[in-house]
C-alpha cells in the first residue's frame, strides 16, 4: 500500500533562507528521482520558517528505506542545515484516494 511520510523541521539559526531553498530545488532535481520507491515529494514553508515535506511512497518499506540509502552530498548539506532537535517524520499508510 502507497504511504505518505510527513516531515516537520526549522532551519538552523544560521542558515539563510535563499541558501536553503536553493539546495532543497537541487534535491528535488537531483536525489528526488533516485529514491526507490518514492512518487512525489512536496517542500512547503510557513510564514513563520516551519518547513513541511510530503512525501508519497509505493510502500512503507520504501518509505523507511530512502532517509538511510542516500548518502549524496546535497542530503548531507540539506541534514546540516536542519535544526534536529525541531525535526519529526510521520508515515501514514493510505487507506482511501
Amino acid at each position: 500500500m502507497a504511504v505518505i511520510q510527513i516531515v516537520r523541521f526549522r532551519t538552523n539559526s544560521n542558515v539563510e533562507e535563499t541558501a536553503f531553498r536553493t539546495l532543497n530545488e537541487r534535491f528535488q532535481r537531483e536525489v528526488a528521482p533516485t529514491l526507490p520507491g518514492l512518487v512525489r515529494r512536496e517542500a512547503t514553508v510557513s510564514e513563520d520558517g516551519e518547513w513541511v515535506l510530503v512525501l508519497r511512497y509505493t510502500d512503507m518499506e520504501s518509505a523507511h528505506k530512502a532517509g538511510r540509502s542516500d548518502t549524496s552530498d546535497i542530503s548531507q548539506a540539506f541534514m546540516q542545515m536542519i535544526d534536529m532537535s525541531s525535526m519529526s517524520a510521520s508515515f501514514y499508510t493510505i487507506i482511501s484516494e
